[in-house]
């Protein structure tokens, strides 16, 4: 992400990636960079912009830090035996460890407690409009995409077994304990980490709302109160788009400011972000 810290200084109008920047009720970007001397300029986009690029061009060693972590590893050896011990897929989710990387290593992060809740949605017919998983998709479509991925209800806990299937586990819960150090760092770095892979594809306002990571970002980047959640969907997505135009999240220079707003905001605005 070169030039994350100088895009106010190499002349871009940051106002003009915003479409309809001039229509009531769109955010002003041009404020976080209202000079050297500004509070803006001094604690967020500065010290925002640093760590966001410091993540950026370090994820490989971070990764690798990050699978030497003594307890990542010890979560690892405990997955990797009970999976091959494990005689259904019940065995792996009534132990607490392996629940845990399993499940933060494929999405259900939120949900790793909810053991009886797990056990009936990824062991039931994800071809079935009737089944938990498939009920859960307005909720949390995950639910429904690991059920049809493993298809443990007609194979049992035999795909966890496989190598292939233990180096994915593996990498992935890796790769979110990096974002919880991220998150250490500086909170919601780690989100903005992740938000950055993926907002190329929320190039609707529907498909912001739709996805955790899209919705907590954009909401809190453009001060939309998250109340917003309680209207009607039509409703949701007409404040999206009278702030912002989602198809500039193809814009890899629009994502940087927008998750630079993000980090400014989650840190308690711009004079709250000195790291």
């Amino acid at each position: 992400m070169s030039g994350i810290n100088s895009l106010a200084a190499s002349g871009l109008n940051v106002a003009s990636l915003f479409a309809g920047s001039t229509r009531s009720g769109s955010f002003d970007f041009t404020t976080l960079y209202a000079g050297a001397g500004s509070a803006a300029s001094a604690y967020g986009a500065g010290n925002v912009g640093a760590a966001l690029k410091n993540a950026d061009a370090n994820e490989a060693k971070q990764l690798a830090d990050t699978a030497k972590q003594p307890d990542v590893q010890r979560d690892l050896a405990r997955y990797a035996k009970v999976v091959a011990s494990a005689k259904t897929l019940d065995d792996v989710l009534k132990d607490p460890v392996a629940r845990k990387v399993f499940m933060i290593a494929e999405g259900l992060r939120d949900q790793v407690d909810f053991v009886g809740l797990a056990t009936r949605a990824l062991k039931s017919d994800p071809t079935d409009a009737n089944s938990v998983a498939s009920k859960m998709q307005g909720v949390n479509k995950t639910w429904l995409q690991v059920a049809a991925k493993y298809s443990f209800n007609l194979v049992g806990v035999s795909p966890l077994k496989i190598s292939d299937s233990i180096k994915e586990i593996s990498d992935n819960y890796i790769a979110e304990k990096r974002l919880d150090n991220l998150d250490a760092q500086l909170p919601g770095l780690g989100t903005a980490m992740l938000f950055k892979k993926v907002a190329a594809s929320l190039d609707t306002p529907i498909k912001i709302l739709g996805s955790a990571i899209g919705r907590e970002v954009v909401t809190t980047a453009l001060n939309i109160p998250k109340q917003i959640a309680i209207q009607e969907v039509e409703a949701q997505e007409k404040v999206i788009a009278a702030r912002m135009d989602p198809k500039k999240l193809a814009d890899s220079k629009f994502v940087d400011q927008l998750i630079q707003r993000y980090l400014i905001n989650v840190n308690g605005g711009s004079a709250g972000v000195t790291a």
